[in-house]
Parts: structure tokens; C-alpha cells; sequence
């Protein structure tokens, strides 16, 4: 079994990811890393073009070296980034910390990447190696380009780029380089005193400094890690820091490289393979390091690297790690993570968080003179549980009288407003639940049980058969038709075009849209009601559709017309159903890979699948307007005013309380159908498939305001 090093990322059944097989090879002298100079020669040689800089760069940065002069900068370093040294600028990183947690508080739009992780990685390691950086955002903007010559087969165009860069910071480090003023030896004297040359402790420096942004990297992955697991998580790290093991268990299980590559220099055998000269062994450490994790414990991994190219800069990035960590926790105890929003890119080699947008606080804010956006718990609860003073967002008036300002037709937008029953109160709304609920209410849906595990076994099947499967729309998709079409009684004409269609029934959630949303809503309303035909009842299914039962149940104020909007609106609002499922996979992917069956089976638990729910289910927010006028949450609210209930602070860390389907009259009538399949088909796609995991950064999430809902999740079925 032999690769060639340009195909060594590429050959998922060459990568090894037993623990010893991986230490073998990291320990051996004669695995040396990809050597980006010989990529060099051969363009210089194509080409004609020089790349004097980041030739340097290659020739004195530790990635890039091999044999001797590897060994050689690992112990003219040494002393420089040893425990008694790094131990020494505790003040400093503390006091970076809290220069980072200023800058992201006063963000408008916090991010943790751009706001934190960025600042505090540049600010550090400047001091750290001795150096000041002056225009900060711009010497942030070269690192991020340069260090992207790790990534396999670097364009031409890219390495042009990367070129400029090198040289640009080369003059910004040049000009600023100096002996910190507490007597320490910047990193250029320290080089110098050992005899180094001025040049080329310049260009150590500069490696050194790009090379530690992957702590910046660190740091955006772990952050995410956290904030995408249980609440507990990130309250115990405000109490209890975040000490070695724990560290070890965070970087461990939510690491940044995903391949590790080496070069055999001469013929070697790992694991009963051989590999001749110049062949390559790709090492997959999430895979890796998880295996080591259930052998040896939850804080086992080589987060990082191991041996002669175990990372120099551990024990300075630990410091800081364990400072910065639990500062943000404790200064930001509600921070909470805009999952849809955050960017990760990813090659072959590593995944990187670019961009992490944040809610930090969580606090009650007015938007703008028309809207108030709530974000505390306790004031979304009086909210919720108060119908007499709070009433949902009375759609029909508004449409009546923007109707009558402008002159439209906007009769469809009053059907779907009417029959909406998110946008009703009172008997009409009343008598709605009460049928509803004799088909989708808890107790009558264990009928409808065998229809689910059938449409589980079904969309599995179907899932396992593609070349290159999505969890959404190979599996979450087509479950969520195969579930609600005949438990709603959904017979499309033509079924393609209505699935197709109906997805924008989801703007119906949205109150107020702007009128040339509107019309267009009412045009996909009314052909979505026309390709709607009488339900079908096939001899397997237990019981009435929901239409059918309407239509038999004599609802006072409903025509014939009013039943199929009322079934095609709770049809729209039911794509929640499928969207969370599709979050609720990928935050159960997200966790480190040995517990993810186990979190799967969990959802039989009632608290666990709670938990589950507040954290992936898909609906943004929950609407309301005020009867009269009054105060609450410190703020004054006036009659007929809107408020905004934000599901992401209100539910963080809910559990059993969260407000995920709403609360009391307006609980969502389709909860015990969503919680069905989700214990129904979380335990089974783990168990058929104990290998799944995702393609790294290469989820993509719809554009939607009102929901959290995820366009395509590819995946790996197997190792």
C-alpha cells in the first residue's frame, strides 16, 4: 500500500488513525514533513519567477523544516519558549485578556474571532516575542493570507499573494522589532546573542509570528466547541477554569488540523505497510486522538503534535488559553453562539473558524420605535403565559387596513392570516387547537408510530445509497414529507412542484413583510392551495388525515377553503420539523466523535431530548403584541407595539423550561409530532451508521431571518 505525497490527502483508506501507528510515525526522524522549497524549485524552474521571501519563510519556519535543520531551530529556540521564561508573562496575558474582552464588549456586531480570538492571539505573541505592532488590523489581514501556505498545492496566484505579504510584514517587523523595556530579551536579541545574523533572526521572527495565529485558530474552535454543547458546558468553565486535562479534553476532541502529513526519506514499514521513498502517510488525528481519548481517558489526544514536532509554542499558548477561556465565560455568562452565521473554511489539512458572531449578554433592547426584542428568560415567560395582556401578532386588522390604504387585493394574505394559528386568539383560535390536536396532539400520535419507523427505514435506505450523501436533503427531507404529507393530508397534484413551492410557505412566520413580499407569498399561497386535493387514505394508514378530520369535525367559522389554509399554514410552520432534525444532527456531529451515539440514544431521556431541543431547534424568534400599554424588562412599551422574543438567549441552558414550541395557549400544536421523530430517528441513523460524520466547513445554512435551518450537511457514512 503505497501513495505518492500528492495523492496522500486524497486516499481516505491510506490514512492511519491507530494511536501507535501515528506515534511511530511522528517519532521517526526518517517521516519528515511536505517541504514547500521543493514545490518552489520546480515553479522557479516553470516559470521563471522568484519567491525570495517565502522561500525564507520555508527555509527557517519549523512546518516547513526537516532532519538537522529541524532539530537544529528546535534547540535555538528552546530556551526562548521553556516553562521559566513563558512563566514570566503572566501579567502580560492577563492583561491582554482583559484588552480582549474590552474590544469584543464594545463591538456593535461582536464576533469571537475578529473581536477576541484575533486581538488577543497578535496582541500576545507581539509581546511575547518583543515586538510591537502598530497597525494591527493590517498585520492581522498578512497573517491570515500568508499563513494559508499550509494548505496543500497552493496556487500560483496564492503564492503571488502570499509573496507580497511576507514582504510587507517583513517591513513592519523590521522597523519595530526591540528589547522589551522589562529587561527580557526580545525574540530578535535572543536569536543574535546566539549568534544568529540580524536578516535572519528577522525572518525567525516573522515565522514564529504567523505561525502562531493557528493559536488564534485554537482558540475560534474551541470557543465553537463549547458553544455548540450543552450550556453546562460553558458555566463550569466559568467556575472551575479550565486546568490541563481539561484543555487536553477541548482541543482534543474540537481540534483545528484534521490531517497530519509526512514524507518517508527512505523505505519504512507502519502498521505492516510499507512506504518507499517519497511516498506519503496521512495521519488523521481527529480519528486519531479520539481513539486514544477511549483508551486512555477523556484528556488523552496529541492536540499539539507529538515529538520532534510537537508545537514550541505549548506551554505560552496554555497559559493564555487557560486566562482567556474562563475570563470570557465569566464575563459573558449568557454568550451564545449565532450557529447560521458562523464561517469555517477548511482544506484538507486543517478547518479554521473565520468568523464567530455572538449574542453576548442576552438583555432585553428596543430596535427601533416600532419593536422591542426580548432576551431574558424570565421576561419572555411573563410574556408567554400572559394572553390577557399579550395577544399574537394581530395580522388580519393590519392586512384589512393596508388593504384599504392601497387598494391590492390582498384577500389570499387574509386567508393565510386567518387561518394562521400562530396569528390568532380568542374562540376562533380556540376551536382550531382543540381538532387539531385530535390528530397531532401527544396521546392520538402513537398511532401514527409505524408510519414513522417506516419512513426512518425508508429515508436511511434511501440516504444509504448516494455517492455523496447530504443529511438534509438525503435524509431529513424526505423524511419529513414521507411523515407530514399523510399525517396532514398533503395530496399534491404534482408532487415535484409542490415540494419545490412550498418551502416559501416559511415567510408566513415572518409578521409584516414588506408589500412586494407579500404579493409574492400570495401568489405561492394560492398555488399551493389549487394543487391541493382531497386527502387520500391509503389502507395502511391507522386513522383521518388531519384535513379529513377538519372537514368531518364542523369547525363554526371555517369554510372549505379556511380548512385547507389552516392544514397548508401549519404545513409551512411544520418545516421546522425537518430543520431541526438537521440542527440537531449537527450539533450531535459536532461533539467529539465517541460520544455521539450515546448523545443519539440519549433523546429517550426526557430531559436530554429537552436539552437537545433548546439548543438546535430551528425557530428564531416568538411574536407578540401588547393589548395596552405597560412596562416590563425595564422598558416602557406602548399599545399594539411588537415584541421580539429571541429564542437563542431566551432558551440558553432551558433544558425543561425552554421556549423552543412556545408555551400555554399558543404551544406549537405540532411539538409531539417534532419530538416523535426526532427520538425516532436520532438512535436509529447512529446505530446504522456508527462511522457517520461530517465533511469539515462544508455544511451551508439557508439565508432565513425567522429560523435556523440548514441547506445541506454532507456527510461520510463510513470511515
Amino acid at each position: 500500500m503505497t501513495v505518492t505525497r500528492y495523492q496522500t490527502w486524497q486516499e481516505r483508506d491510506n490514512f492511519i488513525s491507530e494511536p501507535e501507528e501515528a506515534l511511530a510515525v511522528l517519532r521517526d526522524p526518517q517521516f519528515t514533513t511536505v517541504g514547500l522549497e521543493d514545490y518552489l524549485d520546480v515553479l522557479e524552474q516553470r516559470l521563471e519567477q522568484r519567491f525570495p521571501h517565502l522561500r525564507a519563510v520555508a527555509q527557517h519556519s519549523m512546518i516547513f523544516q526537516t532532519g538537522e535543520a529541524h532539530l537544529a531551530t528546535r534547540r535555538l529556540i528552546a530556551p526562548f519558549f521553556g516553562t521559566a521564561r513563558v512563566a514570566t508573562f503572566q501579567k502580560e496575558a492577563e492583561a491582554c485578556v482583559a484588552r480582549a474582552l474590552c474590544r469584543l464588549a464594545n463591538m456593535k456586531d461582536p464576533d469571537l474571532m475578529s473581536g477576541f480570538a484575533d486581538v488577543l492571539n497578535v496582541e500576545f505573541f507581539g509581546e511575547f516575542l518583543g515586538i510591537e505592532i502598530r497597525d494591527r488590523p493590517r498585520v492581522l489581514e498578512l497573517i491570515r493570507k500568508i499563513i494559508r501556505v499550509r494548505e496543500p498545492m497552493v496556487s500560483l496566484s496564492r503564492l503571488t499573494a502570499i509573496e507580497r505579504a511576507i514582504a510587507e510584514l517583513d517591513g513592519n517587523i523590521k522597523a519595530l522589532s526591540r528589547k522589551t523595556e522589562t529587561g527580557r530579551e526580545s525574540f530578535p536579541d535572543f536569536l543574535q546573542a546566539r549568534g544568529v545574523g540580524a536578516a535572519e533572526a528577522q525572518i525567525y521572527t516573522l515565522s514564529i509570528l504567523v505561525g502562531s495565529y493557528s493559536f488564534a485558530h485554537a482558540i475560534g474552535q474551541g470557543l465553537q466547541g463549547l458553544l455548540t454543547g450543552p450550556a453546562a458546558e460553558w458555566d463550569r468553565l466559568a467556575t472551575a477554569g479550565l486546568a490541563g486535562p481539561d484543555q487536553d479534553r477541548l482541543l482534543s476532541g474540537h481540534g483545528t488540523t484534521l490531517l497530519l502529513l509526512r514524507i518517508a526519506q527512505s523505505t519504512r514499514t507502519v502498521g505492516g505497510c510499507p512506504f518507499g521513498h517519497g511516498h506519503g502517510v496521512a495521519i488523521d488525528l481527529p480519528q486519531t486522538n479520539a481513539r486514544m481519548r477511549q483508551a486512555q481517558g477523556e484528556a488523552a489526544g496529541i492536540p499539539f503534535g507529538a515529538e520532534i514536532h510537537k508545537c514550541p509554542g505549548e506551554i505560552a499558548s496554555r497559559m493564555v488559553l487557560a486566562l482567556a477561556l474562563p475570563a470570557l465565560a465569566r464575563r459573558f455568562p449568557r454568550l451564545s453562539l449565532h450557529h447560521d452565521k458562523v464561517v469555517v473554511e477548511a482544506n484538507p489539512l486543517v478547518r479554521v473558524p473565520v468568523a464567530l458572531p455572538c449574542e453576548l449578554h442576552g438583555t432585553d433592547t428596543r430596535l427601533n420605535a416600532r419593536m422591542v426584542e426580548i432576551k431574558t428568560p424570565g421576561t419572555a415567560r411573563e410574556i408567554i403565559n400572559d394572553d390577557v395582556l399579550w395577544s399574537p401578532p394581530m395580522m388580519a386588522p393590519h392586512l384589512q387596513a393596508l388593504e384599504q390604504r392601497t387598494g391590492k387585493d390582498l384577500s389570499r394574505a387574509l386567508t393565510i392570516a386567518r387561518n394562521a394559528m400562530f396569528f390568532m386568539s380568542g374562540p376562533r383560535h380556540a376551536v382550531a387547537r382543540r381538532e387539531v390536536a385530535q390528530v397531532l396532539g401527544g396521546n392520538r400520535l402513537a398511532r401514527w408510530q409505524p408510519l414513522i419507523d417506516a419512513q426512518v427505514e425508508l429515508a436511511l435506505a434511501h440516504l444509504s445509497k448516494q455517492a455523496a450523501p447530504d443529511l438534509i436533503t438525503d435524509f431529513a427531507d424526505p423524511l419529513f414529507h414521507g411523515i407530514t404529507h399523510p399525517i396532514l393530508g398533503i395530496a399534491p397534484k404534482d408532487p415535484d412542484r409542490f415540494n419545490a413551492v412550498a418551502p416559501t410557505l416559511q415567510d408566513v412566520l415572518e409578521p409584516w413583510l414588506p408589500m412586494r413580499e407579500l404579493d409574492a407569498l400570495q401568489d405561492v399561497f394560492g398555488e399551493l392551495l389549487d394543487q391541493m386535493g382531497p386527502p387520500e387514505r391509503a389502507a395502511a394508514m391507522p386513522g383521518a388525515s388531519l384535513l379529513e378530520h377538519l372537514q368531518g369535525a364542523g369547525m363554526p367559522g371555517y369554510e372549505a377553503l379556511d380548512l385547507k389554509a389552516l392544514v397548508l399554514v401549519l404545513y409551512g410552520a411544520s418545516f421546522n420539523l425537518a430543520h431541526t432534525l438537521g440542527n440537531a444532527l449537527f450539533l450531535l456531529l459536532s461533539a467529539p466523535s465517541e460520544t455521539r451515539a450515546g448523545l443519539a440514544e440519549e433523546v429517550h431521556d426526557p430531559a436530554a431530548l429537552e436539552d437537545l431541543i433548546s439548543r438546535s431547534a430551528s425557530p428564531k424568534y416568538i411574536y407578540r403584541m401588547a393589548r395596552a400599554q405597560t412596562r416590563i424588562g425595564g422598558l416602557d412599551i406602548r399599545t399594539n407595539e411588537t415584541l421580539r422574543l429571541q429564542l437563542l438567549s431566551i432558551n440558553r441552558g432551558a433544558a425543561m423550561g425552554n421556549l423552543a414550541f412556545g408555551h400555554g395557549l399558543h404551544r406549537c400544536v405540532g411539538v409531539g409530532l417534532s419530538k416523535r421523530m426526532l427520538k425516532s430517528a436520532l438512535p436509529v441513523i447512529f446505530r446504522r451508521f456508527p462511522d457517520l460524520s461530517l465533511l469539515p466547513a462544508r455544511h451551508i445554512y439557508f439565508d432565513m431571518s425567522q429560523t435556523v435551518a440548514l441547506k445541506h450537511l454532507p456527510c461520510r457514512l463510513h470511515k
